[in-house]
């Protein structure tokens, strides 16, 4: 029963070899649609094959009806995800187009003398016609790195930008000359768009071009700025990178490598790139170069050290280089929010990877004068963040430095000044304070207008009242808010002042003030003509609490004169009467929704711990009746912010007559982002809202939040999408362990869709109780007893690293969820595959009976055993020298993958030739065998297709120097050997009877479906290795049932008894 050839021709002596002159299968075909053997017969042999077939495994009318009712679920699901995430909460985009005249001038000597890969990649210098008329560098060197098939034109934006900018306001700016302003050389890499998410080994090999073209680039400027005779310039040391996508992931790993030298690298932007995980994780090198360079910036951040350079000969330094390398770097993350569907926004948070001191994250949303999202391409050429970027680059520079930029202190607090609302959190005791120098005025006394306390100030069209008003602090409040409409600075109409009242005189009023115009920042203009916040419109705001103002009793407004349509509001609040929590579970928040009164006054405050999770998305209505009937100088707006990263959005004129719903999408915490847990106190924050309204209607604010269903499942898709991949590998694992049970058990290997009953009935109810529970208990734990585990030294458990990642018990249903869909998308598979197969069959027989196919099937009768051992030997052994020397064992697999079809094909049309025969039990059991072994290698293609599109694309560019990563003999071998084993002697798994063998089958069998289950869906490229381990264990048996095998089990047998004797 192991070799089903030899049984064949012992039975059967007229089936002699199975390749059939024409006339017989066309006699045969008719046969076995006869009625005597139809499967309607008394006599079918499926009528008694179905009667041997244990009860659980038959397909019943009811499993198929869940099979199809799990289909509909499936694909209706991935049509809802898919539309929600391409309609609905979506940030509305307001980017303008950029223009420029680029000229791209290759570094021709940058050439394999400087690198290895010169002959793969190529470094080119941007120049802006019409403005950059030297073509030698002699500014400050930017080096931009492009992205996951992203090309080295990309530059051309921000490198425009820049140069016009600097051509108008620097470059005959003598102040700025003697600062150390320059303009800014762009370097910009070709890649030749090569698909760097999908291979980590690309990744290290632009990390070390990289790290080479640094050099070269620094080396050039010696000589260029020779001809710059009015001042002595040191030498650069350091260049400025602009990654974008995978580019800021390559930025990241360069100073991990060998060939970085300390320094050269001090200022990282980095632009819609996965920080946190990898966005497709099927390659294992890029899986753990992602742990690798997390831990290193991790580590290289606690403490300060000496350098180290006895490190040459390694990839990732040692820690005192990593802790020298990365002290005086400063590194901002930018995100696009909602519009960038290439790469989930969440993954771009690097506040557990880099201190506050080195670096943040920030989306476009929340930087001043932007205030709109962005896609993953536009990122790179919105206008508004691009003027923002390029004017923030030359603020940083000072050429009088080596390191071309000024010291880190100062580079943060421009960075943050430039990216961020403002609107942030200061210390509150004054010290962050930016005060201006101290004044003296002495006024008469109609200049000065001292409020009564508590009054709230408004300042219209009119006249100036006085040259300063002067709130007081009062005792039922404790801070200041002011909104105008006109900037707060040296050049608007309004200033804020810090004042003392030195004392009455007989003609003049005396004060001592200090500037606080630092502390307004732009906001977005909220009228009745405002419809999106970045319409270019802006108000001014400030806040500050009396506990900053120090000595000082009075904040002072200087009103320098009245303009069309201006005005200015400022009143003392309660932070904590204005400042709302709201508790409520997400449980209640799901059924019932928020609803929240707000109190009429200028800024007040809402925060609802509980939502922190971004899978989900809200409706949120505002409304505020009958102020219709009272003046107004603003429509209400507000602003939503959360805490894990600097994410803000604006929303304006809110309340109108319409009330129509506004969309809240947040990002937050990613999953399986093991190294978050120094930002879980922040995360209890939850989402926030900062509201302005205009006090002059007396009707409080409601806002009604309630979650948008709809608009989250494309959320939920989005960053759950590898789970559907590995969770279908494991149902497919799942019905072959029953399918080799049953067969061990009966001698009848049930089709696919009688092992997924089976599993239906028996195996997943047991599954989906194991992960529910799994999945209640990582969340639980991770949240609730999360201090516990860490109080414990010697038990340390990563609950975010296992099944969905999720710690949220809002969402412990998520993995059941996405069985369900997997067993829906298998079955399906199924369908199609098995559909397929029995399609092509019919067409090979219609094509036989006509006569049109005689080379087919080729027959190999003559060839002796000796040949055919001799032709697969060869074949294997030439494929291996392939795999060593060239080509990725992905390519073999895709060809594995390949011959398993046409193995399915065969093995389906002699089983339908030899219907009438005694052996059809046999020729039915091998090709349900290939089945299942063709959807378990269907379900492993995403692991390998990948690598291969990488290869390939290296192929077009004329790159054919092998990847180190991809040439593991051993990673495919157990494939083809045994995809060439089934192929060539048309066999099967054998039946094993042997107890001891066929437990240790199921135990690896359902060791690989918890493993998947548990560590599959980050830890995906692990399931094919592990199925690696299978092929080879199924070898195994193969040659222990073989002849082969038998004579050394006797050999052994005999050897141990002969030598136990002879001891004896």
């Amino acid at each position: 029963m192991n070799d089903t050839d030899s049984t064949e021709k012992a039975k059967t002596p007229s089936a002699k070899p199975p390749q059939l002159r024409i006339e017989q299968i066309n006699h045969v075909m008719k046969h076995s649609s006869s009625p005597e053997s139809s499967p309607s017969s008394p006599s079918s042999p499926h009528l008694t094959r179905d009667m041997m077939l244990p009860q659980l495994y038959r397909l019943l009318r009811s499993s198929q009806l869940i099979v199809l009712a799990l289909i509909l679920f499936s694909l209706m699901s991935i049509y809802v995800m898919l539309d929600s995430l391409q309609n609905y909460q979506r940030d509305v985009t307001g980017c303008q187009t950029t223009y420029m005249r680029p000229e791209y001038i290759k570094q021709t000597g940058f050439d394999s003398e400087m690198t290895r890969f010169a002959g793969k990649y190529g470094l080119y210098l941007y120049r802006e016609k019409g403005i950059d008329y030297n073509q030698q560098p002699t500014g400050v060197p930017v080096l931009f790195i492009p992205g996951h098939a992203g090309s080295y034109k990309q530059v051309r934006s921000i490198a425009a930008e820049s140069a016009v900018y600097y051509d108008q306001f620097h470059a005959n700016d003598l102040d700025k000359w003697e600062q150390g302003v320059r303009n800014l050389d762009f370097f910009t890499v070709d890649f030749h768009e090569e698909f760097s998410a999908l291979h980590g080994q690309s990744i290290l090999e632009q990390a070390e071009y990289l790290n080479d073209a640094v050099d070269y680039i620094l080396k050039l400027y010696p000589q260029t700025r020779k001809y710059n005779l009015d001042m002595k310039l040191p030498d650069p040391t350091s260049v400025i990178i602009i990654g974008h996508s995978m580019g800021g992931i390559v930025a990241r790993t360069m100073v991990t490598m060998s060939n970085y030298q300390h320094g050269t690298i001090n200022t990282i932007i980095t632009m819609s790139t996965p920080h946190m995980l990898p966005p497709v994780p099927f390659d294992w090198k890029i899986s753990k170069l992602y742990d690798d360079i997390n831990q290193f910036w991790q580590e290289g951040f606690l403490q300060h050290a000496p350098a180290n350079d006895n490190d040459e000969h390694h990839h990732i330094n040692t820690k005192s280089h990593q802790i020298a390398s990365l002290h005086d770097i400063s590194i901002v993350s930018m995100a696009g929010g909602t519009l960038d569907n290439t790469v989930c926004s969440d993954s771009t948070n690097i506040g557990s990877i880099v201190p506050p001191t080195n670096g943040f994250t920030v989306f476009s949303t929340a930087v001043p004068h932007v205030w709109t999202g962005a896609d993953h391409v536009s990122i790179l050429t919105c206008s508004q963040l691009v003027k923002v970027v390029s004017r923030t680059l030359l603020e940083l520079v000072d050429v009088r430095r080596g390191s071309q930029t000024k010291p880190l202190p100062e580079r943060m607090k421009i960075l943050r000044q430039a990216f961020l609302s403002g609107l942030e959190d200061r210390r509150g005791d004054g010290s962050d304070l930016q005060l201006g120098n101290l004044t003296l005025f002495n006024l008469e006394p109609h200049e000065a207008i001292f409020m009564q306390p508590g009054e709230r100030l408004h300042i219209g069209n009119q006249e100036p009242l006085a040259k300063i008003m002067l709130l007081p602090t009062v005792a039922n409040a404790n801070a200041f808010a002011v909104l105008s409409s006109s900037p707060i600075d040296l050049n608007g109409r309004f200033e804020l002042f810090l004042c003392s009242h030195i004392g009455p005189t007989i003609k003049y009023v005396q004060l001592t003030c200090r500037s606080i115009n630092s502390i307004s920042v732009p906001i977005p203009a909220s009228t009745k003509q405002d419809i999106h916040p970045f319409s270019g419109n802006t108000f001014s705001f400030a806040s500050i609490e009396f506990d900053e103002m120090g000595s000082y009793t009075y904040i002072g407004i200087v009103d320098k004169g009245s303009s069309e349509n201006e005005f200015l509001i400022a009143e003392p609040f309660r932070r904590d009467a204005n400042h709302q929590v709201v508790h409520q579970s997400m449980l209640s928040i799901a059924l019932e929704g928020v609803h929240v009164k707000s109190s009429p006054g200028l800024f007040t405050s809402i925060r609802i711990p509980s939502i922190e999770s971004p899978i989900l998305a809200y409706h949120l209505k505002v409304s505020r009746p009958n102020c219709q009937f009272y003046p107004s100088y603003f429509a209400p707006f507000l602003r939503q912010s959360i805490s894990t990263m600097h994410e803000s959005k604006f929303y304006v004129n809110l309340a109108g007559e319409g009330e129509a719903e506004t969309e809240i999408s947040i990002h937050g915490r990613t999953a399986f982002a093991s190294v978050v847990s120094a930002s879980r106190v922040l995360d209890k924050n939850g989402l926030s809202f900062q509201v302005w309204m205009d006090p002059a209607c007396p009707e409080p604010l409601q806002l009604d939040l309630s979650i948008d269903w709809y608009g989250s499942a494309g959320r939920l898709g989005f960053r759950n999408g590898i789970m559907l991949a590995t969770f279908s590998f494991v149902i497919v694992m799942l019905v072959f362990v029953a399918q080799i049970k049953c067969y061990n058990d009966s001698g009848i290997y049930p089709d696919f869709g009688q092992g997924l009953s089976f599993c239906l009935r028996r195996s997943l109810p047991i599954v989906m109780i194991c992960v529910g529970l799994c999945s209640i208990a990582q969340c639980t734990s991770a949240s609730s007893l999360d201090d516990v585990w860490h109080h414990l030294p010697s038990t340390q458990i990563a609950w975010q690293d296992i099944m969905s990642g999720n710690t949220d018990p809002f969402f412990w249903w998520i993995p059941l969820a996405g069985l369900i869909m997997s067993l829906g998308i298998v079955s399906l598979l199924w369908l199609m595959v098995e559909g397929l197969i029995r399609s092509i069959t019919l067409l090979l027989t219609f094509f036989l009976r006509q006569g049109a196919l005689s080379f087919w099937p080729i027959s190999r009768a003559q060839e002796t055993r000796y040949q055919q051992i001799q032709r697969r030997a060869i074949t294997t052994f030439v494929l291996f020298v392939l795999v060593a020397t060239f080509i990725p064992y992905q390519f073999v697999f895709v060809v594995a993958f390949l011959v398993q079809i046409v193995t399915c094909v065969r093995s389906f049309f002699r089983y339908k030739a030899y219907q009438a025969n005694r052996v059809e039990l046999r020729r039915l059991n091998r090709y349900n065998y290939m089945l299942s072994l063709l959807l378990l290698f269907f379900t492993l293609l995403p692991f390998n297709l990948p690598i291969l599109l990488v290869w390939i694309r290296n192929i077009s560019v004329h790159w054919f120097v092998p990847f180190s990563s991809d040439h593991s003999v051993l990673a495919i071998a157990p494939f083809m050997i045994y995809v060439e084993v089934l192929t060539s002697n048309r066999k099967m798994i054998p039946r094993q009877t042997n107890r001891f063998m066929s437990m240790a089958t199921y135990f690896i069998m359902y060791y690989i479906v918890i493993y998947a289950f548990l560590y599959g869906i980050k830890y995906t490229h692990w399931i094919y290795f592990l199925t690696n381990n299978l092929v080879v264990w199924l070898l195994l048996l193969h040659f222990q049932s073989s002849h082969y095998g038998r004579l050394a089990y006797h050999y052994v047998i005999e050897h141990v008894r002969w030598t136990s004797k002879k001891h004896s």
